[in-house]
């Protein structure tokens, strides 16, 4: 393989899919990891599934062998599959081992591309296997933060309780992880950003999300993209249901489809259903492959904040009309500030930040 791409969220595989497009690169050339936590991975390894052809081999970090050999050949032995289906075998605490079986398998690759350069596995990766080049693939808005970061010359690590400081710790002195940022790496991003002096920026267009979106059928529903805003801390619940009730008022002549986000509590989407009278759906895939290669496509597709309203943008042009509905925030909220700073530089006649609803 000359080319490996480490994704551990469903929209880092869509972009891996456009950069693959993007840089012309040959499927049979191509290796997919999947690596993703227990609200992500359902979603992920169904999009995997759907667009395992467009990489030469897929393989699911989880289920790389430990063992001498092959690290994605399926064992087998019996013994082989026997510890295959040992649970604590598959736990967190073996992604450096694995990743080291298929770096030292590789050896050496052309691109890599991975999708968080904050996690520690994807930058151990990254600095195992010998490489040419290293791009880093859009997460939403986490993109906008990086790059201003690396153009400050410095990175803000999450905050870390005790217990995750001395895991982190751990890695480092019993499975030798190298967490070293690189000094350079290329950003395939949609976002119109500045980073550091060293880094480069290659635009993603989505070639490939754009290619069938003339053959969907259309609703005249409104599709409102869920947030898990309250349950990470942003606003409250109540806040939250406050803004939706205008968003209803807003469009009362029509209904709206609320998509539901896989971190977003069930309390709350429940409430949206029965309370609000809202459809919550859940997609089996992101929002972006969803609406551009399974249908329907909304006429006006609506939210808060998220990263999707970015690349629907850019995606459907003036066959859609986006409206980000903004909360009223303070100087506290600095990272939705910035979101919201990023779609003003969009307005246009399809795309509207609306403050008065």
């Amino acid at each position: 393989m000359k080319n490996v791409f480490l994704v551990n969220t469903p929209l880092q595989l869509l972009n891996a899919i456009e950069a693959k497009y993007h840089f012309k690169l040959d499927a049979e050339d191509c290796l997919l990891i999947v690596m993703g936590d227990r609200k992500s991975q359902p979603q992920l390894l169904s999009l995997a599934g759907s667009v395992d052809k467009e990489f030469g081999c897929v393989t699911v970090l989880n289920n790389v062998r430990l063992f001498p050999g092959d690290p994605f050949a399926v064992s087998g032995s019996l013994l082989g599959r026997m510890f295959a289906d040992i649970k604590i075998l598959k736990k967190s605490i073996f992604n450096i081992r694995r990743l080291n079986k298929i770096a030292n398998y590789l050896e050496e690759v052309d691109y890599i591309f991975i999708g968080y350069v904050r996690l520690i596995y994807t930058r151990h990766f990254v600095n195992t296997l010998i490489h040419k080049k290293v791009f880093l693939l859009d997460d939403g808005t986490a993109t906008l933060a990086l790059a201003k970061e690396r153009k400050q010359g410095f990175f803000i690590d999450p905050e870390k309780n005790l217990k995750a400081k001395l895991k982190f710790y751990g890695k480092r002195l019993i499975s030798r992880v190298k967490d070293e940022y690189q000094e350079s790496y290329s950003f395939f991003t949609m976002y119109d950003i500045d980073p550091g002096g060293k880094d480069q920026v290659i635009k993603n267009e989505f070639t490939y999300m754009r290619a069938k979106i003339d053959l969907l059928p259309d609703s005249d529903d409104v599709y409102f993209i869920g947030s898990p805003l309250s349950e990470a801390g942003f606003i409250s619940q109540d806040e939250f249901l406050e803004n939706i009730e205008r968003i209803k008022a807003y469009f009362k002549n029509r209904r709206i489809l609320y998509i539901a986000h896989r971190r977003e509590s069930k309390n709350k989407l429940d409430i949206l259903s029965k309370k609000y009278g809202l459809k919550v759906v859940m997609f089996d895939y992101p929002i972006e492959y969803q609406l551009s290669h399974v249908g329907s496509r909304p006429e006006l597709l609506a939210s808060f904040v998220s990263s999707a309203l970015d690349s629907c943008r850019i995606i459907f042009g003036d066959k859609m009309k986006i409206i980000s509905f903004k909360l009223d925030l303070n100087e506290n909220h600095k990272q939705l500030l910035q979101v919201y700073d990023n779609y003003a530089t969009y307005i246009d006649d399809n795309f509207i930040v609306e403050t008065n609803y």
